[in-house]
């Protein structure tokens, strides 16, 4: 690789839909200098088409298909990575965005050559009950302690993934002017919804499983509503309690008029925090999660788990925790105090910015460790 090229950095964690990690890869993307740094993109061989697939082949991004199943066919996992880099010595560092103990591509990158390694955890401990038991557990707990030459965080409790490893905390960084509060957005996408303006909107968006826990969520809307008769319940995202969570809305006597299902996969976000007066996340398990950011840099109050958000996700006054042994009146209670405030909501972009939390901050320490670290031995 002469100096004139970028240094090609293999982005593993990407998947067909459009969660927090596919987030915080394609936000530093559009913020790294594309000219020094350039991304690749590492995918399993029968996965369909990648989230922002389309925006990553614009940029210059190369996608490879070239992760197999380690359990069924580990002699083709491994060949296949080593192919990859024997064919592109120009990949000078793997970074690895996971939220389970998975660090293989680490392990032949390291046998290749590569000399960046990095390990970055996005998620808090308890995604898999049995990530600990048995040989492969054990195999991997080495792996993780030998191969990776970085480890990354989203917050202090992601660390769990390498006990006793120095890590680096990586703010979950955002494009704070794209969240900023505007009152003309407002007003346009409530039109578009069919919402009135003088309608309180309360906001949800995750999986619809059970560690996003959207059944409480509109548990709590529901209360909310008692206490805010003409309230709205957004609801952002797709998953496998989604007909469940439906049927719970007809059992409690809400209209189609009060909860609107936008689905998942969105490209308008940043345009529907706007419409929002709060925000409502329960989770049973998270690292520190992105539409909180999102959330309170667009000035919305927020009322989050106790249990599974990290107190880092705290970077302004708007946010709140309850336990999820409360009732659902009690956060319905947090929720309409904090709305109830009327804050200056476009000023909490800049307050985001200033906890370190704008993505052009983050993207220029990760260029510098990229074009410092990376290249090949």
């Amino acid at each position: 690789m002469t100096r004139s090229e970028p240094m090609h950095i293999l982005q593993q964690g990407m998947t067909g839909v459009r969660g927090g990690v596919e987030r915080f890869i394609m936000n530093l993307y559009r913020q790294i200098d594309r000219d020094l740094v350039q991304f690749d993109f590492l995918i399993p061989y029968d996965m369909p088409p990648m989230a922002y697939e389309e925006e990553v082949r614009d940029m210059g991004g190369r996608i490879f298909r070239s992760i197999y199943p380690f359990r069924r066919a580990p002699w083709r996992a491994e060949t296949e990575l080593r192919r990859l880099f024997a064919d592109h010595p120009e990949i000078g560092g793997v970074h690895m965005n996971v939220c389970f103990p998975y660090v293989y591509p680490l392990t032949v990158a390291a046998r290749s050559g590569v000399n960046l390694r990095i390990l970055h955890s996005h998620e808090g401990d308890g995604f898999f009950e049995n990530q600990h038991r048995g040989w492969r557990a054990r195999l991997v707990e080495r792996q993780v302690h030998r191969y990776p030459t970085r480890y990354f965080v989203c917050s202090d409790n992601a660390a769990y993934l390498f006990p006793n490893e120095p890590y680096t905390w990586v703010s979950n960084g955002i494009d704070t002017g794209l969240f900023r509060f505007d009152e003309m957005v407002r007003h346009m996408v409530r039109a578009r919804l069919g919402i009135p303006d003088d309608a309180h909107v309360i906001g949800f968006c995750g999986h619809l499983n059970s560690r996003k826990n959207p059944l409480f969520a509109l548990d709590v809307f529901a209360a909310y509503r008692r206490m805010e008769p003409g309230s709205v319940f957004v609801v952002i995202g797709l998953g496998e309690l989604e007909e469940e969570l439906r049927r719970r809305i007809v059992a409690l006597g809400l209209t189609d008029s009060s909860v609107l299902m936008l689905g998942g996969g969105r490209s308008d976000m940043h345009e529907l925090y706007q419409a929002m007066d709060g925000f409502v996340l329960p989770s049973t398990l998270e690292g520190l999660p992105f539409v909180l950011v999102e959330a309170q840099c667009a000035g919305l109050t927020c009322v989050a788990s106790r249990e599974a958000v990290t107190d880092q996700a705290a970077i302004t006054d708007l946010l709140q925790y309850r336990s999820l042994s409360d009732d659902a009146r009690v956060w319905a209670r947090a929720l309409r105090e904090g709305v109830a405030r009327r804050v200056d909501r476009a000023s909490y972009a800049s307050r985001v910015a200033a906890a370190g939390f704008d993505m052009r901050a983050t993207a220029a320490m990760l260029q510098e460790i990229y074009l410092t670290e990376g290249g090949r031995s």
